[in-house]
């Protein structure tokens, strides 16, 4: 919204506009006129744009459908057109809906209201351009994957917004919005790494030289030194097979809550247990023997278990600390101090 230093630009609407000796032609064509130059004013201050928006709905119920029609087509493109005008617009034209749907820069609260209430609505709005946070942190409340899935590719979700961290956090449990994610080229490390699962060969080498070069600049303490009786209690319930134990096993040794979802033989998931070996420091020789007892998807394909042991022997365990933080949306025994 721009300054004006003629707030009464749209005086010509006082009067005229109401007059009964006015045809509806003339009353159509001054307001259609009025909203024209209104669009075309180089500058607008609050003063004239309430002068306008007085004057509009003081005149607007004695137009026809066809005038309303005509002022949604000019009005909806204009940044600074009145959310009261264009409501009113969308609630005495219904054909008005669509053109302010389709082009208003912002929209007014009923029609706002009326597309949070239908799943086509939800989508339309989120994938507006100029959805708000409010409206956002709506559309998320619902749970709607689709919804979430149009967030996510929005520009207008930026990272470290609230709506974007929820976005983010729903990304680690749902693929599919996790690749959406990860298209866009505004993610920090700190947006990427909890992706790290879902990310392709050339993306995961990407994230890991993002987080060593961040952790350079860091002195990290790797405080958790398995011992002779943790590497054998990990290699027994291994070859039982008891997954769940394992699990246990994790958070004790990271010092976790027992609550902690690793979900580690979910399919997409298994790089996170070797993950979790790397950064326990167990070596990729007692790590192989996990994978190969603990279950069959781990080591079969023999491609998937030379996958999990390039990243027990590649990953440097203070870059695979860092990516279980962050999968799993946790701080574990890292302890960090800035040089």
């Amino acid at each position: 919204m721009a300054s004006s230093s003629n707030p009464d630009l749209w005086s010509g609407l006082s009067g005229f506009g109401s007059s009964e000796s006015a045809t509806p032609d003339m009353r159509a064509a001054l307001l259609k006129v009025n909203a024209e130059m209104f669009v075309a004013a180089p500058v607008r201050d609050r003063e004239s744009i309430e002068t306008f928006e007085s004057l509009m709905l003081g005149s607007l119920p004695r137009a026809d459908s066809a005038t309303l029609l005509s002022l949604a087509s000019i009005l909806a493109p204009c940044a600074d057109a009145p959310a009261s005008v264009l409501d009113y617009l969308v609630q005495h034209a219904p054909e008005a809906r669509a053109i302010v749907l389709q082009h208003a820069t912002h929209l007014p609260e009923t029609v706002n209201r009326r597309q949070l209430a239908t799943p086509s609505g939800r989508l339309r709005l989120a994938a507006r351009p100029d959805v708000d946070p409010a409206t956002a942190h709506r559309l998320l409340l619902l749970g709607e994957k689709a919804v979430a899935q149009a967030l996510a590719a929005n520009p207008a979700i930026a990272p470290g917004t609230a709506s974007f961290k929820l976005v983010l956090q729903r990304a680690r449990h749902q693929p599919a919005l996790a690749r959406i994610l990860l298209e866009r080229d505004d993610l920090a490390i700190g947006d990427e790494a909890p992706l790290y699962l879902v990310a392709d060969a050339g993306r995961r080498a990407a994230i890991r030289q993002h987080v060593a070069a961040m952790l350079s600049r860091r002195r990290i303490t790797l405080s958790c030194a398995l011992t002779e009786e943790d590497v054998a209690e990990i290699l027994a319930v291994s070859r039982r097979g008891d997954v769940e134990r394992l699990e246990v096993l994790l958070s004790t040794l990271l010092d976790l809550p027992l609550s902690t979802e690793w979900r580690v033989l979910e399919l997409g998931r298994h790089r996170l247990l070797a993950l979790a070996l790397k950064a326990l420091g167990m070596d990729w020789r007692n790590a192989t023997r996990v994978f190969l007892s603990l279950h069959p998807a781990l080591s079969y394909p023999l491609s998937v278990i030379r996958e999990l042991v390039r990243e027990v022997r590649d990953v440097p365990g203070p870059v695979a600390l860092a990516l279980v933080e962050a999968i799993l949306g946790v701080k574990v025994l890292s302890r960090e101090h800035q040089e």
